[in-house]
């Protein structure tokens, strides 16, 4: 594609139809050639620094599309993590459905703004039906509803700061009330960051959540929120959320939800689960029951860019009353007006003004994959963590740190005559090399303190065998570098 001749929107015409068709046959072309990398890149920061530099991003006249992604192809995508690797294991970082991304291309084509109906007429209630029925998947009254985010961490501010209105009584209008200084959220030690973000963004500050500490599988423990619920009280402190984690980022593990919901109903406080992880549970008819009590949450964050495949960005907050969304309402005479009561605008709903028709290629692809096949896939990686950890056991050189619960593996290498300092050096001494080298991407967090490894296994790609050969690359690795 070259010359000032050729479309450059889709505009009815047969010769934009024709630009749309070469135009993606060159990046097919581009991400094939692509596609046997290793799952990161051997370069080191410098050179990738280097290799970015090269990249001209706006020059003063348009070069030919084929030479401007074979450089991009060369010097970015080739250089890049590469998802479908089963040795890419480190997040939560999954491949993604290929008939979601295919619709990414008519989201950025049709380019429908999700705030408003007269920029989204029909999108704007698919998503209200796609939140809708990922509501009453997860339990919730038919009144629930929610809307679509870029991440978890937008769905949790979202849910948190409905937290904060409830509280308050309404909408934020004049400032939050006095009493907010003694206002409390309870999250395990082990949440999510963005909790403790939130409370910031809300004007609770951080120290307004009250981390409770964990079991051994790191799921909140009840004992010490009841402790914690009892020292609030004797403090006059308010508790006005509770948070429960579906699935902790270190450990996968899923808090008592039930017992949780049963402390939150006592002090009158919201309930708000983060499920960005273990909401995908809900697709098997297995796994489900460990999700008990999700069901009564207030809110729930579900990021269908994790176990669900989805390309980034796809987080949902659902909440069981859709009308307590009204809080975040901010009526604009150009967008959302009051006389409009006749339509939805989900900017009522929203943080976002414009938004992408995200829902769209959630919508294409879980109907073109079918929720038994999805729940089949989920089933697998949550059973080839459990083995993952078997073998992990099975392994001298190597100890696990906590039972898999979901799809995590936390463990560490180990080495007769060394101190714990010492296996801290040689923990993180064998992630840098596995990356370094290109081998491999393996997680690296704390645990109780100490330095662990951390397989996150996201890909259904992945076999028994692939993990047993990271285990055992895991271990020559840890030899090389004792």
């Amino acid at each position: 594609m070259t010359g000032h001749d050729t479309p450059l929107f889709l505009d009815g015409s047969a010769a934009s139809h024709d630009a749309l068709r070469a135009a993606v046959a060159d990046v097919l072309d581009v991400l094939a050639g692509t596609d046997d990398r290793p799952p990161f890149p051997a370069l080191d920061p410098a050179g990738l620094r280097t290799a970015a530099a090269a990249v001209e991003p706006l020059p003063d006249d348009a070069e030919p599309l084929r030479d401007v992604l074979a450089d991009v192809g060369r010097q970015v995508l080739a250089n890049g993590a590469r998802v479908t690797d089963p040795w890419c294991a480190a997040h939560l970082h999954p491949p993604t459905l290929l008939t979601a991304a295919a619709t990414e291309l008519a989201i950025a084509v049709t380019n429908q703004s999700m705030d408003s109906f007269d920029q989204a007429p029909a999108a704007t209630y698919v998503e209200d039906r796609l939140v809708s029925r990922l509501g009453t998947l997860a339990g919730l009254p038919a009144a629930a509803s929610g809307v679509l985010t870029a991440g978890g961490t937008a769905s949790n501010l979202l849910g948190l700061l409905l937290a904060r209105d409830h509280a308050a009584g309404g909408a934020n209008v004049n400032g939050l009330p006095p009493v907010a200084a003694r206002w409390r959220i309870l999250a395990s030690s082990a949440a999510h960051v963005s909790v403790r973000q939130a409370a910031a963004v809300l004007g609770l500050g951080r120290d307004a959540v009250v981390a409770v500490a964990t079991d051994d599988a790191g799921r909140m423990d009840v004992p010490a929120l009841d402790r914690c619920l009892d020292g609030l009280r004797q403090t006059g402190a308010v508790p006005i959320a509770v948070v429960g984690t579906a699935g902790t980022t270190d450990t996968g593990g899923i808090d008592p939800l039930d017992a949780l919901a049963d402390r939150a109903a006592d002090a009158g406080a919201w309930f708000h689960v983060d499920a960005a992880v273990g909401s995908a549970l809900l697709l098997s008819d297995r796994l489900r029951p460990l999700l008990t009590g999700l069901e009564r949450a207030d809110s729930i964050t579900a990021d269908l860019h994790k176990l669900w495949w989805q390309p980034i960005g796809a987080s949902v907050l659902l909440v069981r009353d859709a009308a307590l969304l009204g809080s975040v309402r901010e009526p604009a005479d150009y967008l959302n007006r009051t006389d409009d009561a006749d339509v939805l605008n989900l900017v009522d709903r929203s943080l976002d003004t414009s938004r992408r028709f995200d829902a769209l290629k959630i919508l294409v692809s879980l109907r073109a994959t079918g929720r038994r096949r999805l729940a089949a896939m989920v089933e697998h990686l949550v059973d080839l963590a459990a083995s993952a950890g078997d073998a992990v056991t099975d392994r001298p050189e190597l100890e696990l740190l906590a039972p898999p619960q979901t799809v995590m593996v936390l463990f560490r290498c180990r080495a007769a005559g060394l101190g714990e300092a010492r296996l801290d050096e040689l923990n993180v001494a064998v992630q840098r090399r596995l990356l370094a080298s290109g081998r491999a991407v393996v997680g690296r967090t704390r645990h109780r303190g100490r330095v662990a490894l951390k397989l996150t296994l996201t890909n259904p790609l992945t076999t028994a065998g692939d993990i047993a050969a990271l285990l055992d690359t895991v271990v020559t690795t840890a030899k090389e570098a004792a």
